[in-house]
């Protein structure tokens, strides 16, 4: 599953076009030609920084947030807070068979 961000009718922000000009490797040319662009690890902490001092319902904020989070301890997608880990043993746990019922309590009688 790919994470996409949602879907609104505001203009794409800076920090979204620069994000997707690092991913992509580089940027398109007037002749619709791919213009290859040395990798730059440090324009994800410009973008990082940047989504930090946004306020959390700026457009793709979200998204942008949730995308460059460490994808060790990240939630599942945007709008979740479960991890991976955790849906993973949730998983496992509901597909395990389900333990029977226990016996009824006895009641002794005087």
């Amino acid at each position: 599953m790919w994470p996409l961000p949602p879907q609104t009718r505001d203009p794409a922000p800076g920090w979204l076009l620069r994000l997707a000009t690092t991913l992509a490797g580089g940027e398109m040319n007037t002749k619709g030609v791919l213009e290859e662009r040395k990798f730059d690890g440090s324009a994800f902490d410009e973008v990082r920084a940047e989504l930090a001092a946004l306020p959390k319902d700026a457009p793709y904020v979200e998204w942008g947030r949730w995308f460059l989070a460490d994808r060790a301890t990240r939630s599942i997608a945007p709008g979740f807070t479960i991890t991976p880990v955790e849906a993973e043993k949730l998983a496992k746990e509901m597909a395990a068979p389900a333990s029977p019922p226990a016996a009824p309590a006895t009641t002794l009688q005087p």
